[in-house]
């Protein structure tokens, strides 16, 4: 029995120490540049925009646009990580990295952990998102967020009026917890709540209002 146990043991730590993430992807090389870069966020206020201290991997997408990163450097709990591509030129492409702007650059923003296999489809722009495959469904649940915040910003278009944005605000702040909340996942939560409370949205005193009154922000 203590032999049984033992294999077991020795079975379970050989396949834990050769888990390996695996993601991979296209991007349209006619239209971005051949690097492609792997990120971790550390912080939920540094989701969006390019910071040198967050990258953890760049490679070199091959002649079709195919692109991989591997290994087991990653841990095994859940985190939000970042691929993007930019077009900035070499030389200021360092520079680019360490103030966070670069005027092209295309990222998506996925969980994931050391044992996750996520593919992302050809283009790496927007509509690709649909489409990314993984066995996780918490790999693509910030891929589904993101696919309600553009079902908003059509909603906010449809006619700019104060009437239709006091409608719209109350509905979609309202969506997007009670689709967080139904995600069963912090890290979508806090992904949400990052975008609510974003100064630089304008949906900012509209969060403010709500941070007054709604018990949703204490439940984080």
């Amino acid at each position: 029995m203590k032999l049984r146990s033992s294999l077991f043991a020795f079975l379970l730590l050989s396949v834990l120490s050769h888990a390996q993430y695996r993601f991979s992807g296209y991007v349209d090389k006619s239209k971005w540049h051949e690097n492609v870069y792997l990120s971790i966020i550390n912080d939920y206020r540094q989701l969006s925009g390019v910071y040198e201290e967050q990258i953890l991997d760049k490679v070199e997408a091959d002649s079709t646009g195919y692109f991989e990163f591997t290994g087991s450097m990653l841990e095994d709990d859940y985190r939000i990580y970042k691929i993007h591509t930019d077009n900035c030129e070499d030389a200021l492409q360092e520079l680019a990295h360490f103030s966070a702007h670069c005027d092209e650059s295309k990222e998506v923003l996925f969980i994931g952990r050391n044992t996750d296999t996520i593919q992302f489809p050809f283009s790496f722009d927007y509509q690709m998102f649909c489409d990314v495959k993984s066995k996780n469904e918490k790999a693509i649940a910030l891929v589904k967020v993101d696919s309600l915040k553009d079902e908003m910003k059509y909603a906010y278009s449809a006619y700019r009026s104060e009437a239709n944005r006091n409608l719209n605000n109350r509905k979609w702040f309202k969506t997007l917890q009670d689709y967080g909340k139904s995600l069963n996942e912090p890290l979508a939560e806090l992904y949400i709540y990052a975008f609510l409370s974003d100064r630089s949205n304008s949906l900012h005193q509209y969060y403010l209002k709500d941070l007054k009154s709604n018990p949703y922000y204490e439940d984080l």
